[in-house]
């Protein structure tokens, strides 16, 4: 059976656009003009390229902050549209980031979200905890 949100992906990869239009999706601005069923194939797809793929030679710290994400989506049922709730929800109370991409922003918040995932990940590989970081993103505001 296919899951869910790949199922979701699958449908939607129909009615998105493509990757070079998907570049322009560089603040607040441009996410609002997306449809809600484009912003969850948009947060999808940049969920999967973060949270799935690694690369030669990346930092073994990496592949602890994978897991740890993870494990917090599947056990806390994080699903497409409570990434753009996520993501909206930011957006709404931190308006000096408007300015920011809505792929940062959601790395951002599931970061802060599953950051005790992340950091019990990063003890057990040998790495030393993040820490939690304000709401903000932005520095300059």
């Amino acid at each position: 059976m296919i899951r869910p949100l790949v199922k979701l992906a699958l449908i939607l990869s129909v009615f998105v656009p493509s990757a070079a239009h998907a570049i322009f999706v560089t603040n607040y601005a441009s996410w609002k003009k997306f449809q809600p069923a484009m912003q969850e194939a948009y947060l999808v797809g940049v969920m999967d390229g973060w949270t799935r793929t690694s690369t030669p030679g990346e930092p073994p710290w990496m592949k602890a902050q994978r897991t740890g994400i993870n494990k917090c989506l599947k056990e806390q049922e994080i699903n497409s549209t409570m990434l753009v709730d996520l993501v909206d929800s930011h957006y709404r109370t931190y308006t000096a980031d408007w300015r920011l991409s809505p792929a940062l922003v959601v790395k951002d918040v599931v970061m802060r979200t599953c950051l005790a995932d992340v950091n019990s990940e990063r003890e057990k590989a040998g790495f030393s905890p993040w820490e939690r970081k304000a709401g903000q993103i932005s520095r300059d505001n």
